[in-house]
């Protein structure tokens, strides 16, 4: 935190247009889902918790995307969301090739198995 605080914004800087990048791809990918999920207004965050229609285990859901389609995602129980699937889609870490891959595993196995 030391490290971060001495750095400043000068640190973070040159990811911001990448991380803008990514973000916009994996909402775009998302939107693809319309009517099968709900996707909150976010701002900032590196990560979207979306909420899927439907009366399904968000960690039986989970397990199935990483089983079937090969994409990891957390379920929302993690988070307090018991009585609705939620699932934490994370993508700040990651590289846009990488995030391209892995949404389109998650668009894939969400259509198929909603």
């Amino acid at each position: 935190a030391v490290g971060a605080l001495q750095a400043g914004a000068s640190f973070c800087t040159p990811y911001l247009e990448s991380l803008a990048e990514v973000r916009s791809l994996v909402l775009e990918k998302l939107t693809l889902l319309q009517g099968l999920i709900q996707i909150p207004k976010t701002q900032g965050a590196f990560y979207f918790l979306i909420k899927v229609q439907g009366a399904f285990d968000s960690m039986d859901l989970a397990h199935r995307l990483i089983r079937e389609h090969k994409v990891a995602v957390i379920p929302g129980t993690a988070f307090g969301f018991e009585k609705e699937c939620y699932l934490r889609v994370s993508y700040g870490a990651l590289e846009k090739e990488t995030v391209a891959e892995g949404i389109g595993r998650l668009v894939r196995g969400l259509k198929y198995l909603l």
